[in-house]
């Protein structure tokens, strides 16, 4: 009971009826984003890799090329929404962390701990 007393004293020593209590604004947590990598296209069978060498007809290179196209397209986008998802991640983190800190000073906590 003793401890009790002495916590409410140093809580109420802290904050007077002339210090306005923060409002502390709770953060939005961003809307979940859940990509799917694009799938590179499969490489034709005429094509051979290793040796940078082919002996495709050129309807073959030509749409194999395409796909390749809309495949760098398509993974710069999403390398994009990735990178803006964790940014909006890493704004919410920070809010939270001054979302935190602020209801600890409206608390009137100012060690961060409180002992007995």
């Amino acid at each position: 009971m003793m401890k009790l007393a002495a916590v409410l004293l140093l809580v109420a020593g802290q904050t007077t009826p002339d210090q306005p209590v923060p409002e502390c604004r709770v953060p939005q947590v961003p809307v979940i984003v859940r990509l799917t990598k694009p799938v590179r296209p499969t490489v034709p069978a005429c094509i051979n890799e290793a040796r940078n060498r082919h002996n495709c007809r050129p309807a073959v290179i030509n749409a194999y090329n395409g796909q390749l196209e809309q495949y760098g397209r398509d993974f710069d986008r999403y390398v994009g929404d990735m990178n803006g998802y964790v940014e909006a991640l890493n704004r919410y983190m920070d809010q939270a962390s001054q979302y935190a800190v602020c209801e600890r000073d409206a608390a009137g906590v100012v060690t961060g701990i409180i002992t007995g």
